[in-house]
């Protein structure tokens, strides 16, 4: 772990550039450009927003507009899902530099997490947006956002090593994430308040990691009073989160000599 570590702090300019070149590369050769990153995003939020607000009539949990409870939790959610999927393919998608050359191939899962930050800061300037426009007051507090930031990206760094490994060798594993994924996303409270479950189910719906993101998230972006998650569901999001990364970091380091022979 310390090893990775050191990676991503002694190539952080080859990072820094990596990312920048996978940005440039989603968008090469459209008329839209970067405007995609908003586009894509924004026409779903649209599509769900209509569906559940005004289909379904869903409301928000007392004290916040749904509009905006909705669209902090698919903000988490867009970062976490697209980001993941990108990083399980980082390995196999960058042969050419593992096969040819002498390449510090641990730093590719954190390029894609860095680089999936530009558009998650951009669904955040719009969200900064909407609580001018809902009048919500800003407090210091609120600044905390950035340690759920890092939560999500530690969270996807632990997943990320032990998938894209796995994934040289086992190349059904970014089609079984699409559907884990699925499901995980409507198990997660982003369209659907926890307070429609019975208290047994609340409870063990609490355990999935992207819920404590999720809420951490809304607890400072959208209400009045900013809020934080209690401390048990803290640590256990701690514990779970660097179990992850501690074995992500192993599979990881013990696969690496083998990636080149696959690939």
């Amino acid at each position: 772990m310390l090893d990775i570590v050191s990676n991503i702090m002694k190539y952080r300019s080859l990072i820094g550039a990596l990312a920048l070149r996978d940005l440039q590369s989603r968008y090469v050769g459209t008329m839209g450009g970067a405007l995609w990153s908003i586009i894509q995003p924004a026409s779903t939020v649209a599509v769900f927003y209509f569906v559940f607000s005004v289909g379904f009539k869903a409301a928000a949990p007392a004290g916040s507009p749904f509009i905006m409870w909705f669209i902090t939790g698919l903000m988490v959610w867009f970062y976490f899902n697209e980001t993941l999927i990108t990083v399980t393919g980082s390995v196999t998608g960058n042969a050419h530099l593992i096969k040819k050359t002498v390449f510090p191939t641990e730093i590719l899962p954190f390029v894609f997490i860095t680089a999936g930050i530009v558009p998650h800061m951009i669904f955040m300037i719009f969200v900064i947006g909407m609580q001018v426009w809902y009048d919500i007051a800003f407090s210091p507090m609120r600044l905390l956002v950035v340690y759920f930031m890092l939560c999500n990206a530690t969270l996807l760094l632990g997943l990320g090593l032990l998938f894209s490994a796995l994934q040289v060798f086992y190349r059904d594993i970014a089609q079984a994430l699409s559907v884990i994924l699925n499901v995980l996303f409507w198990l997660t409270p982003i369209v659907w308040s926890m307070e429609l479950l019975p208290e047994n189910y609340r409870q063990l719906l609490s355990y999935n990691p992207i819920y404590y993101i999720v809420e951490g998230y809304r607890g400072l972006l959208i209400f009045p009073e900013p809020k934080l998650p209690n401390l048990a569901d803290t640590a256990f999001f701690w514990c779970v989160t660097i179990s992850i990364l501690f074995f992500g970091a192993y599979i990881f380091r013990r696969l690496k000599p083998e990636f080149a022979d696959m690939l």
